[in-house]
């Protein structure tokens, strides 16, 4: 493999000057040297040692994408938008999947660490309410030790990041299903932790503006999966006064929810009204279309990349940014029966 020393010897000049060739330094070199370094260097198939010009520069320029679960496509279209900016910018970026275990997050900030990666975009693991604590650890570990980190979807103190208002879209959702008439809504909930207390909250609040006086029943905490919604959908949909609505705070919830109206014998949207949260095409293509609180995916993972680039080149001035989700009407809502 050719070195800047192969390189040097052919062009006559010094291996400072080679360096400066190919790192694109302001520093003045002769314009017909530049050139005759450049394309020796590709005759040679030169591939700069990375690990090399790490050590002189203090950076990796790596990024790590910290993120619950790649099996949820909330994740992976941020995750998406997120790698293609980063790439763009001459980054390479590596994506760790927690499994939503919080051992599993730590030993990843451990190994982000130690590897000496220049930055993190953090979705934190956030089961039950004590992870709060170590989430905000393991930040704490990664700025100590000279980490730019920003966050998305989750609040932290002393780091930039981004969000959606997930409180509006909630309340946008029960609002819309109130309009058809509905007023026996059920809600699934996700996990005890994050930001699904936003939902629940919009949801409630929804419900009082209109003098609705919410039922306990008809409220059930979920896991985030299509399995957790199919289960209590089911339990909903067999009371005796049963929802003529129900809400998810996630799709794949959502969808479970139209497989349990499906083996029921219940008809969506004649006799069951669905609404998701997030979208995806699977929301589009199963029938009937799932109507949504679509939340701006591809923009939160953009934004994000922006805001740890800005940190990397220097400016440490925390932004915090929340963005707004849209209701989306498919067919899967319809005037209460």
């Amino acid at each position: 493999m050719a070195t800047i020393y192969d390189i040097a010897k052919l062009c006559k000049v010094s291996t400072d000057t080679v360096s400066r060739a190919l790192n694109g330094s302001d520093h003045p070199i002769n314009p017909q040297t530049r050139e005759k370094i450049l394309n020796i260097a590709k005759e040679l198939n030169y591939r700069p040692n990375t690990i090399a010009r790490s050590l002189a520069s203090g950076k990796t320029r790596t990024i790590a994408l910290l993120i619950p679960t790649i099996t949820n496509d909330f994740y992976t279209q941020i995750a998406e938008a997120m790698e293609d900016g980063l790439t763009n910018a001459g980054y390479i970026t590596y994506l760790c999947n927690t499994r939503r275990s919080i051992v599993k997050e730590t030993e990843y900030i451990n190994d982000i660490i130690t590897r000496r990666v220049d930055g993190v975009i953090f979705s934190p693991t956030r089961v039950k309410p004590e992870d709060n604590l170590q989430n905000q650890k393991n930040i704490e570990d990664l700025l100590k030790y000279g980490v730019q980190v920003v966050a998305f979807g989750s609040r932290f103190s002393d780091i930039s990041q981004v969000s959606v208002d997930t409180y509006k879209g909630a309340y946008e959702a029960i609002r819309y299903l109130i309009s058809l008439g509905h007023r026996k809504i059920g809600f699934l909930d996700g996990l005890l932790a994050g930001t699904s207390k936003n939902r629940r909250k919009g949801y409630l609040d929804a419900l009082k503006s209109e003098g609705i006086v919410h039922d306990e029943r008809f409220i059930l905490d979920g896991d985030l999966t299509l399995e957790s919604g199919y289960k209590n959908a089911r339990r909903l949909l067999k009371l005796p006064d049963a929802p003529t609505a129900i809400f998810a705070v996630n799709n794949l919830m959502a969808v479970g929810v139209l497989k349990a109206a499906r083996d029921l014998g219940i008809d969506v949207p004649k006799r069951l009204s669905v609404i998701g949260f997030d979208d995806s095409i699977l929301s589009e293509l199963i029938e009937p279309s799932l109507t949504v609180v679509k939340q701006p995916l591809v923009d939160m993972g953009i934004i994000a990349k922006e805001l740890l680039l800005d940190q990397l080149n220097g400016n440490h001035a925390f932004k915090t940014i929340k963005l707004e989700p849209a209701l989306l009407k498919r067919n899967s809502c319809y005037y209460a029966y």
